[in-house]
This record gives structure tokens, C-alpha cells and sequence, in this order.
């Protein structure tokens, strides 16, 4: 594995650990309806989220600046730099302060879910045309769709509407 492919592996790696140390420490942000975010506004899990941010933030500009002076696909370095910015403009615009950095974090979130994909899009297509490369992409985009409907809160309409009819079957059979 060459030095950048492992940079970008381990940058992966640390910011998942952050995230189980924080679930760990706040399990309660599972069932948030501000995503991996509710971490960064509470003060038990806010430095172990910033310092797997930060560690996979460093890591991927690492990689960025190798792959620069490599052979790698044109345009992929810059992709990783401005990976790196919406990474950081996502922390910087912390959704609980008030309302205009909630719509500027909400805005962030959503264009850096975008740019991923697109950039998953374009590793599959560019560097790793595999059926594998393929259903991973879809995988990322089934999870976006499961992230946007539970942000709009269509989740709880669900459960409620399902919770109301499974109380029902009873009575539908003359139980009581």
C-alpha cells in the first residue's frame, strides 16, 4: 500500500475511533437528530470528535500533497484539499449556536455529503471500476438517503404511524 493510500486509511480509521470513544462516552447522540455533529456541541465527547476530525482532516491533506508529486489522476490532490475544507467549514459552523450557523452547518453537511459522493463517483469510474467499487457507492448513497429522511424527521412519522397500527391488530381480531 503505497504512503498516501495508507494516510487516507488511517485518516479513516482515526476518525471512526473518535466516534466510537464518543458514543461510548454519549450514547444518546445515536439517537440525535444532529448526526455524528451532536458530538462536537457536548463537552464530554467534544475533544475526543475534534481530535479525530483534526487527525482525519491532517491526514487526508498529507495525502493531497503526496499524491501532488505522484502520478495519481489529475485533479485528485486538489479533490482531497477541498475534501479537507468542507471537512473543516463543517466543524467551524457548529449547529447549536444559533440559528444562521445551524443553516450554515446544515448547508455545509449537505454539500460535503454531495462532494463525497461525487468524488466516490469519480474514484470508481477513474481509479477502481469494480462491481465491489460499485455497491459500496450505492451503499454511501442508500446512507445519505437514510441520514436526509431521519434529518427531516420522516423516520418518527413512520415509527408513529407503524406504532399506532401495530396497536391496532388486536382489536382487528376482537382481542382486547
Amino acid at each position: 500500500m503505497s504512503t498516501p493510500a495508507r494516510y487516507l486509511l488511517l485518516a479513516q480509521i482515526g476518525f471512526f475511533l473518535s466516534l466510537v470513544v464518543c458514543v461510548l462516552l454519549d450514547s444518546a447522540g445515536l439517537h440525535s437528530n444532529h448526526g455524528w455533529s451532536y458530538y462536537e456541541g457536548r463537552s464530554q465527547t467534544f475533544v475526543p470528535y475534534l481530535l479525530g476530525l483534526g487527525w482525519c482532516v491532517l491526514l487526508i491533506a498529507l495525502a493531497a500533497g503526496l499524491l501532488s508529486r505522484s502520478a495519481a489522476p489529475a485533479g485528485f490532490p486538489a479533490a482531497l484539499k477541498l475534501l479537507s475544507v468542507l471537512l473543516l467549514l463543517d466543524v467551524a459552523t457548529p449547529d447549536t449556536v444559533d440559528a444562521a450557523f445551524s443553516w450554515a452547518h446544515d448547508l455545509t453537511s449537505a454539500l460535503l455529503f454531495l462532494y463525497e459522493l461525487g468524488l466516490a463517483v469519480w474514484l470508481v469510474r477513474a481509479v477502481w471500476p469494480t462491481r465491489v467499487a460499485r455497491l459500496l457507492v450505492v451503499v454511501q448513497f442508500t446512507g445519505g438517503l437514510v441520514a436526509m429522511f431521519s434529518f427531516l424527521e420522516l423516520f418518527h412519522e413512520v415509527a408513529d404511524d407503524a406504532s399506532v397500527r401495530t396497536e391496532d391488530v388486536p382489536a382487528a381480531f376482537g382481542e382486547s
